[in-house]
């Protein structure tokens, strides 16, 4: 039997996580689901643990390889899967059991390149969804190429993450992920949306999305140069296909990296170059806040007023949808 769909999964040092992630699946066993656990070269339990799982399941394979990131180790999975469609899940996260047949199927039925399904944000405690923009109960969408790169620029129903969708195989096989580089997301998905003719969305949370501590998406300060890189060349992408959308992925990226000046010498730097570099790029309602225009001078001023909008928007703050953990 073909392989319909392959499951990649770069496994580094997550033995205390990695077992709720395989059994969330719902398709260990499945004839025509292939699962790749890409084992980066682990120090810890993790190969033991994948070895265990290839030995009881027949759809799983293991691939052992030297250490060389997240990146690197959905590049090697990507290069090897077999499946029309290809689903990248991180190992200390979780799905929900029906999650790559709901996703793998609406893809199928909807002709589509790639379809994204809502997530959770998992804390120890409990849940967290983002239901600002629509419920887990609003009907399934589908976005044509140019509203689905719209949608990611403006970061709302379109999101930056590689994780908990499908892709069409033949299209990420095209664009590897950048080798060493954290947020590394920022860099590829506005490329696979320009090679996709139809986008799914799902709004049901399909994905547990794991906060903890030590993970890469929590060990900040400068790995944020990689993300803000990644939103420039995104930036210079949409400028040369996509120009009547610029202005937004300008104010994107100068919001970006404003959010980010003072945490070093780099980041003021790459705030300074943003601003002065892509000055004409920016939307005339962006230039005409008080944000900007204290920016643009180095006002004195500028940090009191930054102080009054934390205090406002915290005062004013909606939410995101909380739900006990189970």
């Amino acid at each position: 039997m073909s392989v319909s769909l392959s499951v990649i999964i770069p496994v580094y040092n997550v033995e205390q996580y990695l077992r709720q992630c395989l059994d969330s699946l719902g398709v260990l066993g499945s004839e025509d689901v292939e699962i790749l656990l890409v084992n980066d070269g682990s120090t810890d339990g993790s190969r033991g643990i994948c070895k265990e799982y290839q030995e009881r399941f027949s759809n799983i394979v293991v691939i052992d390889k030297e250490n060389g990131g997240l990146s690197d180790a959905r590049n090697k999975g990507t290069e090897v899967a077999k499946g029309d469609y290809i689903c990248y899940v991180d190992s200390d996260d979780w799905m929900e059991p029906d999650a790559i047949d709901v996703l793998y199927h609406f893809a199928v039925d909807h002709n589509c390149d790639v379809v994204e399904g809502s997530y959770y944000y998992a804390f120890d405690d409990h849940l967290e969804h983002n239901d600002r923009y629509f419920k887990a109960n609003d009907e399934p969408f589908v976005l044509t190429r140019y509203e689905a790169m719209r949608e990611l620029v403006k970061n709302l129903y379109v999101k930056n993450f590689a994780w908990g969708k499908v892709y069409k195989t033949s299209i990420v096989k095209s664009h590897p992920f950048p080798f060493g580089k954290y947020f590394e997301d920022s860099y590829w998905q506005h490329l696979i949306i320009h090679d996709c003719n139809r986008y799914g969305v799902i709004p049901r949370p399909l994905y547990y999305y794991r906060q903890r501590a030590n993970s890469i998406s929590n060990e900040l300060g400068m790995r944020y140069l990689d993300l803000n890189q990644g939103l420039e060349s995104r930036l210079l992408f949409i400028r040369d296909h996509y120009p009547d959308l610029t202005s937004l992925a300008a104010d994107h990226l100068w919001k970006n990296c404003f959010e980010m000046r003072g945490r070093g010498k780099e980041m003021n730097a790459l705030f300074k170059r943003i601003n002065n570099a892509y000055s004409d790029l920016f939307s005339a309602e962006l230039k005409q806040t008080l944000t900007f225009r204290l920016a643009d001078r180095n006002s004195i001023w500028l940090p009191i007023y930054l102080f009054c909008q934390r205090v406002n928007k915290f005062i004013h703050r909606r939410p995101l949808k909380r739900i006990k953990a189970q």
